[in-house]
């Protein structure tokens, strides 16, 4: 495979940022867990949580996902990870979302619902602050995507950020996940970010760019990353090397 990071890590790649000034960041899902069309997501495989708390202790880390804040801090326990939510909008702590945003979020939902009426296999996820269209449950998600994208065009003041079977529907005012990841380290003083990723919403922290971002694509498809690893299942490995390539800043 192109580009296979876990063959470049055997290279100084993995050793140089190890050595620096980095932030190493993920999304969540379909990257530290298994990706699933359930809204209330998976919950990280028990070895995955061990090497992330592991990676922690070593590292500045992050999850950065279209999650609100008060899922990731349910999905991701521990201290010493920073978690930011709702696609950038939460920087590492729960914000309350203005009047006028969440009028505005729930004139989408109704309006989404108003034009979707009579189509199966859909549903929506509200955030408060975002919405996420989740589709694909039935044989027929093809024509439901068509529908669910179409009743996006209509919103309003949205920015839309289609995912694997789901359309995320964001003010067009919020951050993206790259002003999160350019946020967090001049935050935290750091060079660069190594960035995990799978979604098209992801492609805006690889579109940042080396020497900001080193991103790596979890996964097939068309993306902005240099690096890319084959499944889910491999991010374990990554974890492990970076664990080994540094000492923890702290006692356990």
């Amino acid at each position: 495979m192109r580009n296979d990071f876990l063959a470049g890590a055997r290279a100084p790649i993995l050793e140089g940022l190890a050595a620096g000034r980095v932030l190493v960041a993920f999304d969540y899902d379909g990257v530290l867990a298994p990706l699933v069309t359930a809204p209330d997501g998976r919950a990280m495989r028990p070895a995955t949580l061990r090497l992330l708390r592991e990676v922690a202790r070593r590292y500045p880390v992050a999850v950065v996902s279209g999650r609100a804040f008060r899922d990731l801090a349910r999905l991701v326990p521990g201290r010493g990870i920073i978690r930011v939510g709702n696609h950038g909008f939460e920087l590492g702590r729960a914000i309350p979302v203005p009047r006028a945003v969440l009028s505005q979020v729930a004139e989408w939902e109704a309006d989404v619902a108003r034009r979707l009426d009579g189509i199966r296999g859909w549903h929506v996820e509200h955030k408060r602050s975002t919405l996420s269209i989740h589709y694909g449950m039935g044989r027929d998600w093809r024509r439901v995507e068509r529908a669910v994208r179409a009743a996006g065009r209509s919103l309003e003041g949205a920015r839309l950020l289609p995912g694997k079977k789901v359309l995320n529907v964001i003010p067009s005012s919020f951050p993206t996940k790259g002003d999160a990841v350019r946020r967090l380290l001049a935050r935290l003083r750091l060079d660069v970010a190594l960035f995990l990723g799978d979604d098209l919403t992801d492609e805006d922290v690889f579109r940042v760019g080396e020497p900001m971002v080193v991103g790596v694509r979890v996964g097939p498809g068309r993306t902005a990353a240099r690096w890319r690893i084959r499944a889910q299942e491999d991010v374990d490995e990554v974890l492990e090397r970076l664990r080994v390539l540094r000492v923890p800043r702290r006692a356990p």
